[in-house]
């Protein structure tokens, strides 16, 4: 006697066929899901070990701090790994952010600029790539195939290093500090340059940026101040003035996300001063190490050759130098600028000799 089965629909049926499909979009969904937890584990634990990094970082900061050297970092790959992939997408935090307080302030000489050390450190240099703003430019500045090759120009975002000590000139170099080296005998004798005075228009204040100026008009001054003191002054690299203009933050600009009013001077940016021209120095508040100024008012020189990445396997602060350097980088925005330009991270490379007017500079003092 033959036993009864439970009949099952037809492979060839429209009900056998539906039962198929749902299985393989179930066993679809199933994978789908296990992939995102994967996905989502694996971006976890590298937040997890990134700020391993950074604790790492913080502690090192901290047993140094009465020191003058400033180690290489000692992560291990996993953590460098780590902290690179996941600052190029979140924020995260400065290490020692918490320690940021503003320095000494003194000067070498009754005329010489007022200077505010800037203590060493470790820093993400670079803006992630969904900051808002970062490829403006791409859109503004035709045409865009141009525009292209400056798409990255603010990263990859990576750890950097100070390892020691500098004083920063705490505000721009003004027009009146200009004047008096321009008007010292010594100024030839000891730059080999005429003196310069640029045509400025009527009113332009002793207490406003020196500009326009060139990359070798920074540079003449520093050497100027060197010898007049018998101390090193140069331009900031391009990793030093991202440090220094952060002062422990990770936002757009440091007091935030917004530009806000009365932070900086740029476009639409300041009721105390709505003109576009360059303020006098020093009427907005200083970032948390004292230094005004760093965002907006004037775009200012660095010691770099501009490329248009970050190298990501440089690590110290020290600046990019080229044997024909004919583009120099420029940093901090101006008072015709979009509030956009006067990010943190933002950088042009204008050529060298440009004397563009908004063209301005700030030096660093080397501490003995």
């Amino acid at each position: 006697m033959k036993s009864e089965r439970t009949p099952y629909p037809s492979t060839g049926s429209l009900l056998g066929r539906v039962i198929r499909w749902m299985r393989r979009l179930f066993w679809i969904m199933s994978s789908g899901v296990l992939v995102v937890f994967v996905i989502l584990a694996g971006l976890l634990l590298l937040v997890v070990v990134a700020n391993t990094a950074l604790r790492d970082l913080e502690f090192t900061m901290r047993a140094t701090e009465d020191h003058e050297h400033l180690p290489e970092p000692d992560l291990s790959r996993l953590q460098q790994a780590a902290l690179f992939v996941t600052a190029q997408v979140l924020p995260l935090r400065q290490p020692g952010y918490h320690l940021i307080t503003p320095g000494r302030v003194f000067r070498d000489c009754p005329e010489c600029p007022e200077l505010i050390e800037v203590p060493p450190g470790y820093f993400l240099l670079g803006s992630p790539v969904f900051e808002k703003g970062r490829y403006a430019h791409l859109f503004i500045y035709k045409p865009l195939r141009k525009q292209l090759k400056h798409a990255n120009r603010e990263g990859p975002r990576r750890l950097a290093r100070i390892p020691r000590p500098v004083a920063f000139s705490r505000y721009e170099i003004t027009y009146g500090q200009w004047k008096q080296a321009q008007e010292d005998p010594d100024w030839f004798a000891i730059t080999g340059r005429e003196p310069y005075f640029p045509d400025l228009e009527t009113g332009y204040r002793d207490d406003q940026p020196m500009t326009p100026t060139e990359w070798s008009d920074a540079k003449a001054f520093a050497e100027y101040l060197s010898a007049k003191t018998g101390h090193t002054y140069r331009l900031p690299t391009d990793a030093e003035w991202e440090y220094a203009a952060r002062a422990g933050s990770v936002t757009r600009f440091p007091w935030g996300d917004e530009v806000g009013k009365n932070n900086a001077v740029c476009i639409n940016c300041s009721s105390i001063w709505p003109a576009r021209t360059m303020a006098p120095v020093g009427l907005h508040p200083p970032n948390d190490f004292g230094l005004y100024d760093m965002h907006g008012n004037g775009f200012e020189w660095v010691e770099d050759c501009y490329e248009s990445y970050h190298d990501p396997v440089k690590i110290d602060g020290s600046p990019l130098i080229g044997d024909d350097c004919e583009f120099r980088a420029m940093r901090g925005g101006g008072s015709y600028s979009q509030d956009w330009q006067s990010r943190s991270g933002f950088r042009i490379g204008p050529h060298h000799y440009n004397r563009g007017y908004g063209h301005v500079f700030r030096l660093v003092r080397e501490l003995d």
